[in-house]
Formats: structure tokens, sequence, C-alpha cells
């Protein structure tokens, strides 16, 4: 029994320790716990937090590059561009078939050559006996004409001499006489036609111009309807130059496509890099195609260039008043410049003055941004011109605000003014 009581006490002396240990070390966290939160509080209350003070400051305007309003006077000249062509490029065909028997020097790719020139000649051999048989058939009915009148003025004799009443056709030999007649007119043609063949034997050049190809040479057997070459006339060049249905409103061409003689347009200036250098050579608009490409809704105009091979300042006549020009050749892609119309009250303003819908920014007498719709005449890459919708003197904000606000204060700066330079363009 007093064993039992000797383990029961025991065992409530571990237990009793334990909760004290328990104990123990709960309040060293505590104890922990408040020394570092006083810690914290007296160093929050000997070192308060210090918040700025923050003053209210007026913002000062934004400085801006603004252009005054001139209007101007403005020749509005168009720019295009295309390539060099001849107004007249045919192929050479001959008209008869044999053997060529001469090639001018001058029938070369390159070659120069004057109006009538000879430039190929076919065997004419068989052409001279079909002249002769057909002057021979024009003499047979030449013959069996005056016999047939002489017989038929025989037969008016006898009739007249018998009285037997009125001839009739046959009687007279009328018929035959007409036959002679019509078989006479018929061999007359036939040798007009085998002269025209012979004379189709020498291939002459129809007008002045320059040989692009040569397809035959010496010897050669041509069938009727052969090509030999492919020709040009030297005396105009034309450019086919493409303008927008806008930009016609600028340039002048004729406009009447019956004239025999085509009046003068436009004055075009083409330049090009050409024997490693820049040159430049003048025309005038002579017409309009009259049709808007339905796939770039662009208008051709031609323009034309005389003597583009300089050969007019080569004559001895004209050596000294006229100075040579660079040759203009076939092929080359030109830059045109096209003298337009002069216009009043147009005003130049570059590109970034330009917003969406059309419009600019005015800054008015209180220096506060206005929205102004405009009417714009011509767009480029890098200004555009005006047509209406601004007035002499106003002031047109070009740069230093992105994103104008309608009534913004702004500080504007006159464009050429030397703190312009430090504005964002």
């Amino acid at each position: 029994m007093e064993t039992c009581d000797a383990v029961d006490a025991i065992n409530l002396s571990e237990f009793n320790r334990s909760i004290i240990m328990k104990v123990r070390r709960q309040l060293l966290i505590a104890l922990i716990i408040a020394i570092v939160g006083g810690l914290a509080v007296v160093a929050i209350v000997s070192f308060p937090p210090q918040t700025d003070q923050q003053e209210d400051t007026v913002k000062p305007p934004t400085p801006v590059q603004v252009l005054q309003v001139k209007p101007e006077r403005l020749r509005m000249d168009v720019r295009s561009q295309g390539r060099v062509a001849a107004q007249t490029e045919i192929d050479l065909v001959t008209g008869v078939a044999g053997n060529i028997i001469k090639i001018s020097p001058a029938f070369v790719s390159g070659g120069f050559f004057k109006k009538g020139d000879l430039l190929v000649s076919i065997d004419p051999a068989e052409y001279d006996l079909r002249v002769a048989q057909a002057q021979a058939r024009v003499m047979e009915a030449q013959y069996q004409l005056t016999r047939e009148e002489a017989e038929a003025e025989q037969a008016r004799d006898e009739w007249r001499h018998l009285g037997q009443g009125d001839p009739n056709p046959l009687s007279l030999r009328i018929p035959q006489l007409k036959e002679k007649k019509a078989k006479l007119a018929a061999e007359q043609e036939e040798l007009k036609n085998a002269k025209l063949l012979r004379q189709r034997t020498d291939i002459r050049a129809p007008f002045d111009g320059r040989v692009r190809s040569k397809e035959v040479g010496m010897g050669q057997y041509l069938s009727e309807g052969a090509i030999l070459g492919v020709i040009y006339n030297s005396d105009l060049a034309e450019i086919r130059l493409p303008l927008s249905t806008q930009e016609l409103a600028f340039v002048d061409f004729p406009e009447l496509p019956n004239r025999t003689q085509p009046a003068r347009g436009a004055l075009v200036r083409l330049t090009a890099n050409y024997q490693g250098q820049q040159q430049a050579w003048s025309g005038h608009i002579v017409r309009s195609e009259g049709i808007v490409d339905k796939e770039t809704g662009m208008v051709m105009v031609v323009a034309q260039i005389p003597d583009p091979f300089g050969l007019a300042a080569k004559k001895p006549e004209l050596s000294g008043a006229q100075s040579a020009t660079a040759v203009l050749p076939l092929g080359l892609y030109v830059e045109a410049s096209i003298e337009g119309r002069w216009l009043d009250n147009l005003v130049i303003l570059p590109a970034s003055a330009l917003f969406s819908n059309n419009r600019v920014v005015v800054i008015d007498e209180e220096n506060r941004v206005r929205f102004r719709n405009v009417e714009v005449l011509k767009r480029e890459r890098e200004q555009i011109i005006i047509k209406a919708g601004l007035q002499a003197n106003e002031r047109i904000l070009v740069s230093g605000l992105l994103h104008p606000i309608e009534g913004l204060v702004v500080t504007p700066i006159e464009s050429n003014s030397p703190a312009a330079k430090d504005l964002i363009p």
C-alpha cells in the first residue's frame, strides 16, 4: 500500500515539473515579444515618419512650334515617270518574193536612215519579165481595140448605105467594141500591178528613222510578207506618263483628237542618269489617252520629245545655232516634271501639321489649341498644300504636341526662331 502511494507521488512530481517548464517557456516568449514591441514603440516615438510636403505647383504651358500662315501664288508642278518609246515603230515587210541581192550599210541594228533610202533590194529579174509580158499584152489589146474600132466604123458605113432601118447593136459591133475596151483596161491594170511589184523589189525607208533589229542576210530567199527587221522613226520620241485624276486638274494638255497637227501642252522636263551623269531633256504634253486604268486609277498622258538623238544639231547649217544635247535612247527610264498651272491663295505646311479628318491646329490669340477643318489641295511626303480654310497670319501648330486637346494652353514658338530647334519635330 505504501509502495503504491510512493509511485503516485513520483508521477505527480514529474507532471508538475513539465507544467512548470511549459509555463516558463511561454513566459519567456511573451517577455521577448514584449521587449521587441517596446523597442519598436520607442523607435517610432523617437523617430516619427516624416511626410514630404507636396506643394501645389502650376505646370507651365507646353512649348510648341508654330508656323504663320502666308498665302502664296504657286505653280502646281506634277511629277511622274515612264520609259522612252518611239512614236512610230513598225515591222519592215517585203511585198514580193525573191533572193536578196543588196543590203544597205545603214540597215544594221542601230543604223540611221533617211526617208526614201534604199534598205534592201530583191532580185528583180522575174518582175522585169512580168512587166515586159504585161506591156506586150497591153500592146496586143490596144491593137485588137484599134482593129475593132475600124470594123465598127465600117459596119456603120455599110448600114447607112443599105438604108434598112435602125441597126441593132450587134450589127454595129458595139458589144465587140466594149469587150476590146474592157480587155485593154484590164491589161493596163495588169501592167500597173507588174510595175508595182517591180518597185517593191527595192525596199525603201518610209520615214527618217533607225533600225532596231535586222532579220535577214545577203542572198537569203524571202517569201512574200517576210519580215526584214524592225525600224522606228528618229524625229520624235514619246513617254507615257501616269497621272492621278486629281493631278490632271493641274496640267494643260490638248483634248482635240481630230486635229491634224498636235497642239503643244504643258512643258515637260525629263531627267535620268545616263552616260555616267545626270542628263536632262525637254518636251511637251501632246495628248491624253483618255482612259482611267481600272487597276491603278491613273490616266496616261503622252509627252513628245523632238529630235531625241540630236540629229538636227549635227547638221552643218545648225552648227553653233543649237547646243548639243545628250542622246535620249529608247527604253530609258526617266523622271518627269510637268509644268503645272498657277493657282492663288495657297498655303504650304509641313506634313506634320495635318491631323486626322483633314484638320489642323490653330493657336488662337489666347494661345489655346483650336481645331480647324481645311481643304487639302495636294499631299506630298514632306508637305501639304492647303486650298481653303485658313486666314493670313494665323498660327498653325507644326510640332511639339502629338495629341493636342481643344482649349489647351500652350507656349507658341515661331518655327524660324532659335528656340524652335530645341522642340521635337
